[in-house]
């Protein structure tokens, strides 16, 4: 719209006021008016005033907020972020070498030293503390590379994994030994972001008898520091399994380090400094190395006998939950990975078909054999199906249709009650109080799976390695789902006598072994007795942890303990009879393999002795019967600890 063709109209309104208003002719000739009516006479000249104002209002107001955001900038930095910033503006000329904590020792009951720390030496550099200038940081790099012996590209690939200026150290060259240190100490003096750390490492003392127990410690990966948090650096150990892992906490300590002033090129102008670091808790186990060590040797000489390789065995204190003993054979040496195991050798250990890196105490599955009668008797008794009077007539096993369940004695056990039927091991008292037959009402499979679910099996222990397995004890949902099969009568016959597809760990069995020598409590089971500190004092104490109180009646369970005796003064477990304490045993023999052609070695037995309660479970994988190699072990260790 050009100038001349705008005007001003004065205008009449309503009430006799005046105003000028702004308009088009073509708005004048049709009484359009614009929206915008400004004052009239008096007012027109405050109009002027005010476009003259316009732009000053407007820089005042623009002034006012760049000084609001300003203001609240410099609060952010300076109040909400002062401590971070602060911490970054030191980091620019401020260097700290780590100073790693003594890892805590481990020591057994009686407070003998299990592991030690040795020392250990890294040469690593640090990308952050390298030079700016692109000239200096390339120079330094092929100086590093040079005294580390690494290609300058691979340093710079290494580098380039976390940033040109993480804080992370990149590890060079590891296990040094004190002389290698010394000589690159000599050497990277005066260079930049390169030095040496010493990072301890463990000796295990054990001889491999516990290394399933402990576990190892290894160097950090990316994803563990990812999840470690701000305490870690790359270069660092952390417990990778067992108790290693499990107490990685208590064990660690806190780092120290020792702090320099330096200059834009990184290197020292001042020592400012050092912060100590802070030790590792110790731990106390309740494992009797003696008797662990005892142990071990009479798994092995009855592993000869058999002419197998492969045996575990796990002793309780079934007042507690502590575990005295946790044998895993083969076993290995878990120094190796303390020290960086070797591709070749950790690939030997993988191949090896005896499966040395197992641990079959807590992660084995077998099926239980005959020493799941006794909790599938506790289970019949306490629902009232049977009382310690009721018999059953042995005479060689039950027909059902075209199929046998046989007894292990050829012609049967004659007439068997329950603490017949345990000392004796007697399958066809068991089939009936299991599936029914005759006159007995059976328990059928989700009575059968319930009760041993309360004694601990089908789930996790708790116990304090990890690692563990849960175990099976099938029904027939389960049986559905995995097979598309309906569930026999046969599969509850084979389900009270520990064969079909029963699984349990020997952990789980001597578990729930201690918990028929208790009364009836299940115990969480666990290594740890105490946590010291530095100077080797008691800090906290562990008490057993309670799963289940009162799983069956103590009638039941009395019926239980005094069948279980029984089978050491006049069953399978007679070879217990010279122990200077009352002993109570089940032996079992769990058939597995094509057409079930082998045979597991199982004994589980336990003692209420005041003093030294103890409750042990000992399987010889493929040995064959459970009171011809099993028991004798257990007779072995067990002689030994009552007699020393």
């Amino acid at each position: 719209m050009r100038n001349k063709d705008i005007f001003k109209k004065l205008v009449y309104l309503e009430g006799g006021s005046k105003r000028w208003q702004i308009a088009t002719p073509k708005a004048a000739n049709s009484e359009r008016w614009l929206q915008h009516i400004m004052p009239a006479d008096a007012e027109a000249p405050n109009i002027e005033n005010d476009r003259k104002h316009e732009p000053f209002i407007a820089i005042i107001g623009i002034s006012l907020l760049l000084l609001t955001v300003l203001a609240g900038r410099l609060f952010t930095m300076e109040v909400i972020s002062g401590k971070n910033n602060l911490s970054k503006a030191e980091n620019n000329y401020v260097h700290d070498i780590p100073i790693r904590a003594p890892r805590g020792i481990i020591f057994d009951t009686k407070g003998k030293a299990l592991v030690k720390n040795v020392p250990n030496y890294d040469l690593s550099v640090t990308p952050s503390d390298l030079p700016l200038d692109p000239k200096e940081r390339e120079k330094t790099l092929a100086e590093i590379a040079n005294i580390s012996g690494t290609a300058t590209q691979e340093l710079k690939k290494k580098i380039a994994v976390n940033g040109e200026h993480s804080t992370q150290p990149v590890l060079l060259a590891k296990n040094l030994t004190k002389d290698q240190s010394i000589l690159f100490e000599s050497r990277i003096a005066n260079l930049p972001g390169i030095h040496i750390e010493v990072n301890p490492i463990r000796e295990y003392l054990d001889g491999g008898l516990l290394s399933h127990v402990f576990g190892y410690v290894g160097r950090i990966s990316a994803e563990e520091l990812k999840r470690a948090g701000g305490d870690y650096l790359l270069t660092d150990y952390i417990g990778k399994s067992g108790l290693e892992k499990s107490y990685e906490s208590k064990l660690r300590g806190k780092m120290g380090s020792d702090r320099y002033e330096v200059d834009s090129t990184g290197k020292v102008k001042n020592v400012l400094g050092r912060v100590e670091p802070t030790p590792g808790n110790g731990i106390k186990l309740s494992i009797d190395f003696e008797l662990q060590q005892h142990l071990v040797d009479s798994l092995k000489v009855q592993m000869g006998k058999a002419n197998v390789k492969r045996a575990t065995a796990v002793a309780i204190n079934p007042s507690n939950g502590q575990v005295l003993a946790m044998a895993s054979l083969p076993t290995y040496d878990n120094n190796l990975f303390a020290n960086g195991i070797s591709t070749d050798a950790y690939n030997k250990l993988l191949e090896d078909e005896d499966t040395p890196l197992l641990n079959r105490a807590a992660a084995g599955e077998y099926p239980s054999g005959s020493t799941i009668k006794p909790f599938v008797a506790a289970a019949s008794l306490e629902e009232g199906y049977i009382n310690e009077g009721t018999t059953v007539s042995s005479t060689g096993g039950i027909k059902i249709g075209d199929f046998t369940f046989p007894d292990w004695k050829a012609g049967g056990h004659g007439t068997t009650n329950v603490l017949k039927a345990i000392a004796e091991s007697v399958n066809t008292f068991f089939y009936a109080i299991g599936g029914g037959y005759g006159e007995i009402k059976g328990l059928g499979p989700d009575k059968i799976k319930s009760y041993l679910d309360k004694f601990g099996f089908n789930a996790y222990s708790g116990i304090d390695i990890g690692g563990e397995a849960k175990g099976s004890i099938p029904d027939p949902d389960w049986k559905l789902r995995l097979f598309n099969e309906p569930w026999y009568l046969g599969d509850t016959y084979h389900m009270a006598i520990g064969q079909g597809d029963v699984l349990v760990t020997p952990l789980q069995m001597a578990n729930a072994t201690a918990a028929i020598a208790s009364g009836g409590t299940l115990y969480e089971p666990t290594f740890v007795n105490q946590i010291l500190n530095g100077d080797g004092k008691t800090i906290e104490t562990k008490t057993g942890k309670v799963i289940r109180k009162n799983i069956v009646k103590s009638e039941t369970m009395d019926i239980v303990q005094r069948a279980m005796r029984e089978t050491v003064t006049a069953g399978s477990g007679r070879v217990l009879q010279d122990i200077p304490v009352e002993m109570y045993a089940k032996t079992g023999t769990a058939q597995y393999g094509p057409n079930n052609s082998k045979s597991h070695a199982w004994f589980i037995c336990f003692s209420k002795d005041a003093t030294n309660p103890i409750a042990m479970a000992i399987l010889i994988e493929g040995a064959g019967g459970g009171d011809v190699y099993a028991a004798p072990a257990a007779h072995d260790v067990l002689k030994w600890y009552y007699s020393r």
